[in-house]
């Protein structure tokens, strides 16, 4: 396939389930093939293959663990997301994918073979470092052809292949130019068509935004997400920044020191997060350490040093148990619109921050308890800091989260307050 062309829907058909729906539209066929593609991922099961499949992955440095026995699956054509604070190693994880680092115990599979012994240069990968590593004694073209060049490729299709990438990235015209002639979007961009250029089965790409604005973060996100799903190359992308992984992970994992937190869908992890550090991780929450005293019908009751409060009963056996009581910021009602909610408490406005389209506002309930919640610009005129708000929620609002962490020996309230 060559690059920038889209797969046939209809190729995919022998490996679709088909889904019948009784759907009023003009564009009948466009409807098909949305819901022929779509299936395979919404239906849970798996109908491609792994192309990345580690068991097991221990690094050491030195006396420092940097990966405590790591295990995970990336499907083949997914923008797969590794997502961690500084330290955690993410990067030291894609390196060793990449085969620029080596590892001490475990297995690593790419397209069903052992990649142990295997060197970088034959593991059909490319990898964009966060520095983009641009030579600055070439210019764009040859920046872009040197992976075509180290193949031996003939002029002809470097040629080609050059323009056609530098097409697709959007730098056509930029040929002649030399890194210190471009911005650092359109150094990432070179960066970008020259690892796209050798048509890699992987792309690995170690903080790519990092060193560049908020607004030409944004730019590129989108960017990288058009061209991911032109090509069907499996991307795979590690970050520090939740809103990176939210926005372009087909799939993401959430790394602590070595360890992994959890691994789902961005929607999953947002909504049911399984430990206290990823929910803190991935989006704005509030978290109130408590114990859960009784069951009524379908809901828990929670005592929190704050209340006690209801929550959905979504998982058996917590009776007794200390949990994390999450309530994410938008789920929260504030004023007359409590009213009606099950869950309520008092609390003073302290301050807030406008976002354009939408403000967080910052309450303080008892015991100096900090509670996010998040309002439509258009209604910061019905706000003034300094009064006092009822707040409330919904029993199906809230999360119950009774794991601290994957790493033992941390409780609760250690995770919630980072002690």
């Amino acid at each position: 396939m060559k690059i920038g062309e889209m797969r046939d829907p209809v190729n995919l058909a022998p490996s679709c389930e088909f889904l019948e729906l009784n759907i009023m539209s003009k564009a009948p066929m466009v409807s098909f093939i949305r819901i022929m593609i779509l299936k395979p991922y919404l239906s849970g099961v798996n109908m491609r293959n792994k192309i990345i499949e580690a068991r097991d992955i221990v690094k050491w440095y030195g006396n420092v663990l940097a990966l405590n026995h790591v295990t995970f699956d990336v499907k083949e054509g997914d923008f797969y997301v590794i997502m961690g604070p500084s330290g955690c190693g993410k990067s030291t994880l894609v390196k060793i994918i990449a085969g620029i680092l080596d590892y001490d115990e475990g297995e690593l599979y790419i397209k069903g073979e052992d990649v142990k012994n295997v060197p970088a240069y034959k593991r059909d990968i490319s990898m964009m470092l966060e520095s983009y590593a641009c030579w600055p004694h070439m210019n764009v073209f040859d920046n872009v052809a040197f992976g075509l060049k180290m193949l031996g490729k003939p002029r002809s299709e470097i040629k080609n292949k050059v323009s056609e990438v530098l097409e697709l990235v959007g730098l056509r015209g930029f040929e002649k130019r030399y890194p210190h002639e471009l911005s650092g979007g359109q150094k990432q961009r070179t960066a970008l068509a020259r690892a796209l250029a050798i048509e890699p089965a992987v792309l690995l790409l170690d903080e790519p935004f990092t060193r560049l604005d908020y607004r030409l973060q944004r730019k590129l996100m989108e960017d990288f997400k058009i061209i991911h799903d032109k090509l069907g190359t499996t991307f795979v992308l590690t970050t520090h920044h939740q809103e990176h992984g939210l926005s372009l992970a087909d799939e993401m994992m959430i790394m602590n020191t070595g360890v992994i937190e959890q691994i789902g869908t961005p929607q999953e992890i947002y909504n049911r997060p399984k430990t206290v550090f990823a929910a803190r991780f991935v989006g704005a929450i509030t978290l109130l350490p408590g114990t859960v005293t009784d069951l009524k019908g379908d809901q828990y009751i929670v005592s929190t040093e704050i209340g006690d409060f209801k929550a959905k009963a979504l998982e058996e056996g917590l009776l007794k148990e200390k949990v994390a009581y999450a309530i994410r910021p938008q789920y929260i009602k504030f004023g007359p619109r409590a009213s009606d909610q099950e869950n309520k408490i008092s609390a003073n406005l302290l301050e807030y921050y406008y976002f354009g389209e939408n403000v967080e506002l910052i309450f303080e309930a008892e015991k100096n308890i900090m509670v996010k919640v998040m309002i439509p610009q258009s209604d910061l005129g019905y706000v003034k800091v300094g009064e006092r708000y009822q707040l409330g929620w919904g029993a199906d609002d809230a999360i119950l989260i009774k794991k601290p962490s994957v790493i033992e020996g941390l409780d609760v309230e250690e995770v919630i307050y980072g002690r």
